[in-house]
């Protein structure tokens, strides 16, 4: 009682500045709470896309960097000099040769000169003696195993990790190796956050999950806070990951650059989650302030609206309480000149309208055709069924369920939409009734409930409408990415049941019999066939001045009687010669079929693929050719094929 109470007002001014404030609310609330909710999902999106690409940038120049070295050493290695230098072993004059070269090389920060046996050389790092073994031996296994002698990889050399590339020495056979690298400092992270504007760490593993920042552009408090928190949650594949550093939430994704049981290093590309949100806020805070001059506004207009609309409805009310009764007699009087005033006439004309009317809209209740009404208006079309002969025509749309495969259901739905609209414009622009849709299919008949010499012929010129309307809605479908549509249409001319089906209170015209069975089931047989428009026999015999090529002659699940199908390909005059030849070409081959005549059919129908004009139907009698010639019909065989499923 106490909340049924709090929603009743005296008055009508405080009930609408009270409503008008809480819809607002709600809906400035869902508002709101939709900007925030899809403000955090396209930040998301656009972190994941921004890491992405810095990932890209990073492994676009390692790749780079790689190949410079690459090109700059072989020709280096290929020198006539250097290899005289080598060949001469003279350690200090090989350490002064590649200490120039070092000085010569753009991105290069160490050289070592590596023999075949895997004993240094010369190393400008100064940290190997001459003859000493190469304290990375695995990497020139991996050069022997290359082709070109080659490998690149990733070290970490007193706390600092260099990109290398090991280049061989030909004499002209493998005589050692020039080994080069970059180190991956903090001004080389620093270049890739200028380019990527994302943070960059590279990342030193251990066997048990834990990573050591070796060059980061983090600062000293997040790079204490990142070796704490790395662990085994990035192990394995590339992935992406939150991190909490000082404070500050990171979106980060790692990028495994060498994973070896010597060593394992990768780098990590982050970015601040509260710095990409931060435009976002600002807008937030311009929502709040934009929010609240909106509700205090909005309760200052309902204020006016009740003042000056309370008294006009308090007259409406009363004439509509009366209109409620079945009272039409009565008549407000009209005062005012604006929009109440406006309203108090139209109040008295709709009584009229109502009184007059009354009749024809408990009909249209029961019927959702225009043609449909528009007959029960005029007392022209029988209630209960009667036996008409009209054209059906089903369509379908191909495989619908792959096209909304992935789809969000707003796509969907509009996507439908947007073809029934077309399919239906051609249907009603040929004299056909939509009678209904049963999801992406169209029944639509054409003779019932109005009925014209023209019938059949209209059902095909609308057949024919359907599909150029199709074609020009994928033809715009594919400038947007929408999927492209295929379909399916069947026609079957008949006698059919039409009228009002249902029950006193609710009814549904429609029709019903053999005749719409079978549309259904040409429409069904069209996959089969790869047929655009099929039609029947019957419906063939009552039109003229189309183009037809015969199928088959089929026994459809649920019916006895053989019927002979067609497919229609267009109006006379308008189909090119060379498809003529191919109409006749087929006819042909299904005249051999019919006689047994295998490999005559099969030579006809095995040019006709080769044109690759209808694949799927050519194919089809190839496959039957095949079965019959395992399984030979019967003697009495008509040629009739016989389908177990619709």
């Amino acid at each position: 009682m106490a909340k049924a109470a709090l929603f009743q007002f005296n008055s009508f001014r405080s009930r609408i500045i009270v409503y008008v404030v809480l819809l607002l609310l709600l809906v400035l609330g869902i508002f709101f709470v939709s900007v925030t909710d899809s403000t955090y999902d396209n930040t998301r999106v656009v972190i994941d896309d921004t890491l992405q690409v810095g990932r890209e940038v990073f492994d676009r120049l390692i790749a780079e960097r790689e190949a410079n070295f690459k090109v700059t050493f072989r020709a280096l290695a290929a020198d006539y000099a250097f290899r005289e230098a080598y060949n001469e072993t003279d350690f200090n004059t090989m350490l002064s040769v590649s200490q120039n070269l070092l000085d010569r090389t753009e991105n290069a920060d160490m050289l070592m000169v590596v023999d075949y046996d895997y004993l240094m050389v010369a190393d400008t790092m100064r940290m190997h003696s001459p003859e000493s073994e190469f304290p990375w031996p695995y990497l020139l296994e991996d050069a022997e195993e290359d082709d070109n002698f080659e490998t690149t990889s990733f070290i970490v050399l007193d706390d600092s990790a260099y990109h290398i590339v090991a280049v061989p020495i030909l004499t002209p056979l493998v005589d050692g190796w020039i080994i080069v690298g970059q180190r991956l400092d903090s001004d080389y992270v620093n270049s890739l956050k200028d380019i990527t504007s994302t943070d960059v760490s590279i990342i030193l593993e251990s066997d048990i999950g834990t990573g050591k920042p070796v060059a980061t552009t983090l600062d000293t408090q997040q790079i204490v806070e990142l070796s704490n928190e790395y662990n085994v949650y990035f192990a394995g594949e590339s992935q992406t990951g939150m991190f909490n550093l000082n404070g500050e939430e990171f979106v980060s994704l790692r990028t495994p650059l060498v994973v070896r049981d010597e060593i394992t290093l990768s780098a990590l590309v982050q970015q601040s989650l509260p710095d990409a949100l931060a435009p976002y806020r600002e807008l937030e805070q311009r929502l709040i302030v934009l929010f609240a001059l909106g509700i205090s506004l909005s309760a200052l207009m309902a204020l006016l609206l009740g003042r000056s609309v309370s008294q006009p409805v308090l007259s409406l009310v009363s004439r509509v309480h009366k209109i409620e009764q079945g009272d039409y007699s009565s008549e407000a009087v009209t005062r005012r000149s604006d929009e109440i005033g406006q309203l108090e006439t139209s109040v008295n004309t709709m009584a009229v309208g109502l009184a007059e009317k009354e009749k024809v809209r408990d009909l249209l209740g029961k019927v959702v055709s225009r043609e449909i009404a528009e007959e029960l208006m005029e007392g022209e079309l029988k209630l209960g069924g009667e036996t008409r002969r009209a054209t059906i025509l089903f369509s379908d749309i191909r495989d619908f369920t792959n096209l909304c495969e992935g789809r969000a259901p707003e796509s969907i739905l509009e996507m439908l939409n947007d073809y029934l609209s077309e399919v239906t414009s051609a249907i009603e622009a040929n004299k056909g009734v939509v009678d209904k849709y049963i999801g992406d299919a169209v029944m639509a008949l054409f003779g019932a409930p109005i009925s014209s010499d023209l019938d059949t012929s209209n059902a095909l010129h609308a057949a024919l409408a359907m599909k150029t309307k199709v074609d020009a809605l994928n033809a715009r479908n594919q400038a947007k990415g929408v999927p492209l549509m295929t379909t399916g249409i069947g026609l079957h001319t008949g006698e059919v049941v039409a009228g009002n089906l249902g029950s006193s209170n609710r009814m549904n015209y429609t029709v019903i019999g053999d005749t719409v069975n079978l549309a259904s089931r040409l429409e069904a047989l069209t996959k089969q066939y790869g047929a655009g428009i099929m039609v029947s026999e019957d419906t063939r015999n009552e039109s003229s001045g189309f183009i037809y090529r015969e199928l088959d002659m089929v026994r459809v699940k649920g019916k006895d009687q053989p019927v002979r199908i067609y497919e229609l390909l267009g109006k006379e005059g308008e189909m090119a010669d060379s498809m003529i030849s191919n109409i006749s070409s087929f006819e042909q081959a299904l005249a051999y079929y019919r006689n047994c005549r295998w490999d005559e059919a099969e030579e006809i129908l095995q040019n006709l693929l080769q044109q690759d004009l209808n694949h799927k139907l050519y194919t089809l009698f190839l496959e039957r050719i095949n079965m019959c010639r395992q399984s030979p019909p019967s003697e009495n065989w008509d040629g009739v094929y016989t389908f177990e499923s619709k």
